[in-house]
């Protein structure tokens, strides 16, 4: 049996991973593992309009038990910080080695909020994610209006599950695009409606994984800068999907 890619999920304050489980899935029955008291898992069916993917969803309360296979099937590592102790960004040590070991392409440091005004500041916790490669993710943020965004930021939890979203994850099962010309598809015309032989779906899937860090480029442009990148990434995502420019151009 081929084991499922995971998501750590650690805390280093009073919130256990089992609550973050459940606020990030949705899901309230999320149950012990009965085998190691140690450890919560459950399995998350990741479903967007682009792909599937089933992932386990590991909370670990304590201790790390090393393990190779375990290292492997890790991608994504989350840690929660209490952002209230003095020694909140220290705490975090306690977590190295399954960084470490695991080396996990998504890397989040949450906090339930991250001002100028809490024990460990937004500055100080911003630059230990600039250090490591971990991204710094708010639960519940002070809420701000960005009128001028062109691509609307998620925020809190919703940010949390779009950085799995983006992931491309191992088990990552692509689903068909079809195309709307306004007629049915019969079983004569089924090859047509698929992907071109071509394979434009390797180049979509890196598209969409590199989503995220095109939005934190553009967001440090001018507006009118920020437009027409906007403009080109719709226009590399159409012709990913095997488009064709022209059909566009007026838009």
């Amino acid at each position: 049996m081929t084991e499922r890619p995971s998501v750590v999920i650690v805390s280093s304050s009073n919130t256990k991973p089992k609550s973050l489980i459940k606020l990030i899935t949705k899901c309230t029955d999320i149950q012990d593992d009965p085998t190691d008291t140690n450890r919560t898992s459950h399995t998350w069916q990741i479903e967007t309009k682009y792909y599937t993917a089933e992932v386990d969803i590991i909370g670990i309360n304590e201790q790390y038990q090393r393990s190779q296979t375990f290292n492997d099937n890790v991608e994504a590592l989350i840690i929660h910080m209490d952002t209230n102790k003095e020694t909140g960004l220290q705490d975090l040590t306690q977590w190295s080695a399954i960084e470490d070991d695991c080396d996990p392409e998504i890397k989040l440091l949450i906090a339930n909020y991250c001002t100028n005004d809490t024990k460990i500041t937004k500055a100080a916790a911003t630059e230990w994610c600039l250090q490591r490669g971990f991204e710094l993710i708010e639960l519940y943020p002070a809420q701000q209006t960005c009128e001028q965004d062109i691509i609307e930021e998620k925020i809190g939890v919703d940010r949390v599950v779009e950085a799995l979203q983006t992931h491309t994850w191992s088990n990552m099962n692509m689903k068909s695009q079809k195309k709307n010309v306004g007629e049915e598809t019969s079983s004569d015309n089924v090859e047509h409606d698929e992907f071109p032989a071509n394979d434009p779906v390797d180049d979509f899937s890196d598209l969409f994984a590199q989503l995220s860090m095109m939005k934190e480029s553009l967001q440090s442009l001018p507006t009118n800068q920020r437009k027409q990148c906007a403009e080109q990434v719709v226009t590399a995502f159409w012709k990913a999907i095997g488009g064709d420019e022209e059909e566009i151009s007026d838009m």
